[in-house]
């Protein structure tokens, strides 16, 4: 395998599901990163370690569990408060309703993920995803805007009904 970037893999530590890490190492492993994958229930301490020890050029985390946006806030958080900054990419189920996800995604890019892959295009997009960050690097990456649902919008305009 030709090794072209490095990547440490994650779930958020009320995650334990596994498959769903097997699966996305492979994925990555077919498109040229070496892999640490952490197991699922990770600390956020052990996130920050192996980022320490690794110098990753990316970290993937992936939640199924359905309670994964809180673990992502708390897991970003973290890191940050570290003084630690890699490109993350984050997706999977992270909510128990699929209308929540276009309000997670953006909340999740306002804290600074680069990207948040959800729904059913979630892996070809996180294949476009790899394809750009080995061409360009993870850190060009730009996430297309979050939609800002009708019911989200703090400005939105309550209209008169005739």
């Amino acid at each position: 395998m030709n090794v072209r970037f490095r990547c440490v893999l994650s779930t958020v530590e009320s995650d334990s599901h596994l498959w769903n890490l097997v699966y996305l190492q492979k994925l990555l492993e077919e498109n040229g990163a070496s892999v640490h994958n952490l197991g699922p229930c990770t600390p956020v301490e052990s996130v920050a370690d192996a980022i320490r020890a690794d110098r990753p050029d990316l970290l993937v985390v992936s939640s199924v569990n359905g309670h994964g946006f809180h673990g992502a806030q708390v897991l970003l958080s973290g890191l940050r408060e570290r003084g630690l900054e890699v490109p993350c990419a984050i997706g999977g189920k992270l909510t128990t309703a699929v209308s929540d996800d276009d309000r997670v995604r953006r909340e999740l890019l306002d804290l600074g993920y680069t990207d948040v892959f959800l729904g059913d295009d979630a892996i070809a997009r996180f294949r476009g995803f790899l394809r750009f960050g080995l061409a360009q690097g993870f850190s060009a990456w730009r996430a297309d805007p979050a939609l800002i649902t009708p019911w989200d919008s703090a400005n939105s305009v309550t209209r008169k009904v005739s």
